[in-house]
C-alpha cells in the first residue's frame, strides 16, 4: 500500500501513526529547480527538522555544517560556496543530490519551514517546541 502524504499545515488534529510513535513524513525541498529532499526520503519528520536545525545552527556557527536523517544512512550538509552562494546535498551510500542557492535564501527558506511546522506541532499537541525554535532561528 502506497503511503498517504497530507499537508501537516492542513490538519486539525495529528495524522494517525501505524508504527510506533514515530510521525513518518518528507520535507518537500527544492533548490534551484532539483529535488533535493522529496517522497523517497520518508523519516520521523518531528526528528528530521530537529537534524535540520542542527545544520542551520552548525552552519551559523562554523561556516559549514553536516547532520543525517534520524533513521536512514542519509547525510544532509551546507557549504559556502563563491558569490554568496550555498550548497545543500543530500546523499546515501551510493546516491547525490546537491544545488546551490542564495545563502541568505536558502537558510531563510530553511527555517521559515521548520518554525512554521514547529508551530503547527505545538498547536497539534499542546507541546512546546521552543527550544527547536530558537535552533533554527538563532535567537
Amino acid at each position: 500500500m502506497e503511503p498517504v502524504f497530507v499537508d501537516i499545515q492542513e490538519c486539525t488534529e495529528l495524522p494517525r501513526v501505524r508504527y510506533a510513535d514515530d510521525l513518518s513524513g518528507v520535507i518537500m525541498l527544492t533548490v534551484s529547480q532539483v529535488p533535493v529532499i522529496d517522497e523517497d526520503l520518508v523519516t520521523d519528520i518531528e526528528s528530521l527538522w530537529g537534524s535540520v536545525g542542527n545544520l542551520v545552527d552548525g552552519y551559523r556557527k562554523n561556516g559549514r555544517a553536516e547532520s543525517s536523517f534520524p533513521d536512514q544512512p542519509v547525510d544532509i550538509a551546507l557549504e559556502p560556496v563563491p558569490r554568496g552562494l550555498l550548497r545543500i546535498t543530500v546523499s546515501g551510500k551510493d546516491w547525490k543530490r546537491t544545488s546551490v542557492a542564495g545563502e541568505k535564501e536558502l537558510l531563510s527558506a530553511l527555517v521559515a519551514g521548520g518554525v512554521e511546522f514547529y508551530e503547527k506541532m505545538t498547536e497539534l499537541t499542546a507541546r512546546g517546541f521552543g527550544a527547536e525554535i530558537r535552533k533554527l532561528t538563532g535567537e
